[in-house]
């Protein structure tokens, strides 16, 4: 998989999801009925939890009590850590056998003990991301266009190893190793990963630069890739259908294989990564299950990222494979907290009801407890439970003021009643993109408005952390808001949401606290300012932005960093309505 984030693939990785292409809404449960359990899936690294015949028998009694349905098998290593990627864990003639399995059949072990305790397997095989044949065929080699100047691309650490997805020679080496597992193992399913490129400036070697060539009539080496253009839109646009060509040569290869019922799977990123070549609705048809990849938090996503009708990554899945018969397999981190996931998994019900199993991954051994808290969770949410999004938070305030959370992130504040201050703590994303995540102590009012407050200081906060005046046209996280800022390490920042989930927009200026902070509605007109001493000020911006007469106006605090102690402190705060 790419882009590892807390120590774990995910960029072509994924956790099973399985649900049909078109969502529709699902009746609420009566209070106190429960909701029917999912299945689960877990993806396993096979480097780090089958080493010998002992692993598999005690992975699999666990797997079989705490109700797993689905094992992912990496059957092909991933990443370059234990053993090179392009490695394999069982008998193979085509490719090397990774070290210490030269004995040790890995994937027959796991099928035959799997299928004995009724769960199937499904051999995950990455397909471009490949050390041992990168090394070997140096013309497989992917090439990218770097300062003018192509070299073999091998990611921004120097410890990727890419070949060339365009290049016949690679796709036949791959295809080869996935026959040979569907001819010699009674595996359910097989689900590619790393089917992309890494950026728009790949692959141009010599092979690609032809073939381009050839068909437009002119050299991808002329392409501004650093910009976008109408000729980069096309080089793009050729190499997603040169990825979906090749998955449709692997589903005919299974089709004529000796094993024609095996399910073909994909995992793919979110579709916001445009640049990597990848979109599913060129192999829509070619597949029986697709699984986009939701780690909405290490993506700087708000969780309802995941399961939203109106934007996210299964709404845009969705869309993509309207029409085939494939499934929607989505991916779910093993690290969120409990209101998280009884967010997604309601979110999930709701809007996704098709949805049938949830897949987890974890980068290296399972830990028992892991596998308890995913059975625990199969029938979330439970009955009893309310979105911290949906209630404010009890909080000693003066008359007329309420705390909440947007976007389900812990904060808190306190009031002294003696210097008239309020300090503001917050563990949340950013106020940013489609959708915010903040805290915000609030007032509602109608009309015109103008809010004064002098940010006091800043404690253990991230240098990006954002603290400052807002109004919000709802409480919802994809609100239009427009606000006046201040970071600790970054300036002021005066930023707008100009529509309900549409993107957000800044204008931005030198200053450090302390600072004084203005915001000003008149009409559709939004006014933000600073002062260094409240009688001064110097406007950052002004914006139109439409906005109902009842808002939401007050104090907001998000912070990306990770210190509990955190703290922003506001004083000589005033609402003139």
């Amino acid at each position: 998989m790419t882009f590892v984030f807390k120590k774990r693939f995910i960029a072509a990785l994924s956790f099973l999801l399985v649900m049909p292409v078109i969502s529709t809404s699902a009746p609420v449960k009566a209070a106190g009925e429960s909701n029917t359990p999912f299945e689960t899936e877990v993806i396993v690294r096979t480097v780090n939890q089958f080493k010998n015949k002992t692993d598999v028998t005690k992975f699999i009694a666990l797997s079989q009590t705490y109700g797993v349905d689905v094992i992912s098998m990496n059957v092909k290593q991933d990443e370059d850590d234990e053993v090179p990627s392009g490695r394999v864990f069982y008998q193979s003639d085509i490719a090397p056998i990774a070290q210490g399995y030269e004995n040790f059949d890995a994937l027959q072990e796991v099928v035959t003990a799997a299928h004995a305790a009724g769960i199937k397997v499904h051999a995950w095989i990455p397909q471009f991301h490949d050390q041992e044949a990168f090394l070997k065929h140096p013309e497989w080699q992917m090439q990218a266009l770097v300062n003018g100047v192509r070299t073999p691309f091998k990611g921004s650490n120097g410890n990727e190893y890419f070949v060339n997805p365009i290049r016949a020679e690679v796709q036949q080496y791959e295809r080869s190793i996935i026959q040979e597992v569907i001819d010699n193992y009674d595996v359910d399913g097989v689900v590619l990963d790393w089917i992309r490129f890494d950026n728009y400036n790949m692959d141009v070697s010599d092979y690609t630069v032809a073939k381009y060539q050839a068909q437009f009539g002119y050299s991808p080496l002329t392409i501004n890739f650093n910009t976008d253009s109408a000729k980069r839109q096309q080089w793009n646009e050729w190499r997603t259908e040169q990825i979906g060509e090749y998955v449709g040569d692997i589903r005919e290869d299974i089709d004529q294989s000796a094993n024609p019922d095996v399910q073909l799977g994909v995992y793919i990123l979110p579709p916001e990564f445009t640049e990597v070549g990848q979109n599913v609705a060129k192999f829509k048809d070619d597949i029986d299950f697709v699984a986009p990849m939701a780690y909405f938090d290490d993506w700087d996503f708000n969780s309802d990222w995941v399961y939203s009708t109106s934007y996210g990554i299964l709404k845009d899945t969705s869309n993509r494979i309207s029409g085939s018969g494939a499934e929607i397999v989505a991916t779910l981190d093993n690290d969120w907290t409990d209101d998280q996931y009884q967010e997604i998994y309601q979110g999930i019900r709701q809007n996704y009801p098709g949805v049938k199993r949830l897949s987890f991954f974890a980068y290296g051994a399972w830990p028992e407890s892991e596998l308890i808290k995913i059975h625990e969770r199969e029938t979330w949410p439970t009955p009893d439970w309310t979105s911290p999004e949906d209630e404010d938070y009890a909080a000693q305030l003066p008359a007329g003021w309420k705390a909440r959370n947007i976007g389900s992130q812990p904060g808190t504040v306190t009031y002294s009643s003696s210097n008239k201050q309020f300090t503001v703590s917050s563990s949340s994303t950013d106020i940013w993109g489609n959708g915010d995540q903040l805290n915000y102590i609030y007032q509602s009012l109608r009309g015109n408005a103008e809010i004064v407050v002098k940010v006091q200081s800043f404690s253990r906060l991230d240098g990006w952390a954002k603290a400052g005046v807002m109004i919000r046209e709802t409480l919802n996280s994809d609100a239009k808001h427009v606000d006046m800022m201040l970071t600790p390490e970054n300036g002021t920042s005066f930023q707008y949401r100009t529509a309900t989930t549409g993107v957000t927009a800044d204008q931005t200026a030198a200053a450090t606290a302390p600072k004084w902070l203005k915001l000003t509605r008149s009409g559709n007109t939004f006014t933000g300012a600073i002062s260094s001493n409240g009688t001064s000020w110097q406007t950052v911006g002004s914006v139109q932005v439409p906005m109902t007469s009842k808002v939401y106006i007050g104090l907001a605090v998000s912070n990306p960093g990770d210190d509990s102690r955190n703290k922003a402190v506001f004083g000589n705060v005033k609402i003139t309505n």
